[in-house]
């Protein structure tokens, strides 16, 4: 499962947002993947803006990794904003669903989480 949400900003007024607020709930951005750059660079004319934040709380990295290391699988947590037909759109996958394939026993820690992560973008739409 995606969650997808739209804005009426550009892609880097929502990255610069997350940016902003995203200590305020515990989190932080590892690594921002601005795709269009990259494959532009490679040599591929590829024109929608995209960028991908790796993002991270430690607290539940701990947790999870304490747990089950396969989890790093699905680590850090990834917020997609892209441009697409002209509207920005920001997705995400459903943390909840990546854990429970893995490892059921650790659902409610991932529901803390991605109430949080859809929090963060709520407000930075």
């Amino acid at each position: 499962m995606v969650y997808i949400e739209k804005s009426e900003k550009s892609v880097q007024e929502v990255v610069d947002k997350i940016q902003e607020i995203i200590s305020d709930y515990k989190f932080g951005v590892l690594h921002i993947h601005n795709v269009k750059e990259t494959l532009n660079s490679k040599g591929i004319d590829f024109k929608n803006e995209c960028q991908i934040l790796d993002v991270c709380n430690p607290k539940i990295a701990e947790e999870f990794l304490s747990e089950d290391m396969s989890l790093s699988s699905i680590m850090p947590c990834k917020i997609s904003v892209y441009k697409e037909d002209k509207e920005t759109t920001v997705a995400t996958n459903s943390i909840v669903q990546l854990v429970d394939d893995i490892n059921p026993d650790m659902i409610e820690i991932a529901q803390g989480a991605q109430e949080t992560i859809l929090k963060i973008i709520k407000e930075a739409i």
